[in-house]
């Protein structure tokens, strides 16, 4: 009997798909049913907007938080907003949902693309109802721009995918990223000359715009973190307490490790693992560039995924879930060809 290709679901998907929709929608719905009681828009509402405005009109209290305000990107990235400024709060929120909702449709048609027409529509159904999606444009954070700039990196070798990393760094930059510009500094270092190129430029023009105390407060606010704690943290800090912290660090060590062996799809998938274990707290949204880590799993071993949507329902044993998604990455087969052009290498379906 034929193999089936690689890039294809090798099992009759009417199963799969039947408990994933299940699990996505019960897991959507719980989540637009707490955004729609207090959490629309939070993030947007209580950090981006009103950042935009202070760096237009008064740069040194973007770092000045308060009980409604509170802003942990870098001064450029602040500016990323200002659009919105001029419209009310609400017009605001809405017209940021618009435009996340048009860049998640551009995502998922590229993530779908590399797959044969039949599956096409299920891959971007899968990526579009995503739960850590949906949370993420819920509560308007940034999370589904992360998953462009992963897939960006996964699809584009060389300077593109460098730019483009380092380009969401220097805007806005979050714990989990720190693993992937390390892979790509020792298993794509051509890519990672790019990214430190980008975030270098990047900050000499925030420097120029703002001056640097804007910057040595944004430092600053780094520490902020880890002197608080946070209950929608869905972590190994927010499921064990401080303890966590460490559990979570060494988990993302032998996940980076395992990156760095392993290379190509699989390596650079680890290496996002590694940044959402290392993290000390978890946000629902930060899970949103597993979908990128997980793409070599869905191309040769679909059937291993099975429980995890499940397991994504039950909150507080995310951290569970992710470590489990790490070891099950690392156990998959490798589908691409040898050597560091790893996650540019389409499925053999998009070449069959």
């Amino acid at each position: 009997m034929r193999a089936p290709r690689a890039g294809q679901l090798r099992v009759r998907p009417v199963h799969l798909i039947v408990l994933t929709a299940a699990a996505f929608l019960l897991a959507d719905l719980a989540i637009v049913w707490v955004g729609a009681q207090r959490d629309f828009a939070f993030d947007f509402t209580c950090c981006y907007q009103q950042a935009a405005d202070r760096a237009i009109t008064a740069p040194s209290t973007l770092y000045e938080w308060s009980d409604g305000y509170t802003f942990r990107y870098t001064p450029i990235g602040a500016l990323v907003f200002t659009p919105l400024v001029g419209l009310t709060p609400d017009a605001a929120a809405w017209a940021w949902l618009v435009v996340k909702l048009l860049i998640l449709a551009g995502t998922a048609a590229w993530f779908a693309r590399p797959w044969g027409p039949e599956r096409r529509w299920l891959v971007a159904g899968l990526v579009v109802t995503f739960p850590p999606i949906v949370h993420d444009l819920v509560i308007g954070n940034v999370s589904t721009l992360t998953l462009l700039a992963l897939l960006a990196v996964a699809r584009w070798p060389g300077a593109r995918a460098g730019l483009v990393l380092g380009l969401l760094t220097v805007l806005m930059p979050k714990p989990h990223l720190i693993p992937v510009l390390a892979y790509l500094a020792i298993r794509r270092p051509r890519d990672f000359a790019y990214s430190l190129a980008t975030i270098a430029g990047g900050v000499l023009v925030g420097v120029a715009i703002f001056g640097l105390d804007p910057w040595l407060e944004f430092i600053g606010t780094l520490r902020e973190p880890l002197e608080r704690t946070f209950t929608a943290n869905v972590g190994w800090s927010g499921l064990l307490g401080p303890p966590g912290v460490v559990v979570g660090l060494a988990l993302a060590a032998v996940a980076f490790g395992a990156a760095v062996l392993a290379g190509g799809a699989r390596g650079y998938g680890l290496s996002i693992v590694a940044g959402i274990l290392a993290g000390p707290y978890t946000f629902i949204h930060y899970l949103a560039g597993t979908l990128v880590a997980v793409e070599p799993i869905l191309r040769v071993r679909p059937r291993r995924l099975w429980p995890f949507p499940w397991l994504l329902v039950a909150f507080p044993l995310i951290p569970l879930w992710v470590t489990a998604l790490g070891a099950v990455l690392w156990a998959t087969p490798r589908v691409e060809p040898d050597g560091e052009r790893e996650a540019a290498a389409p499925p053999a379906a998009e070449r069959g």
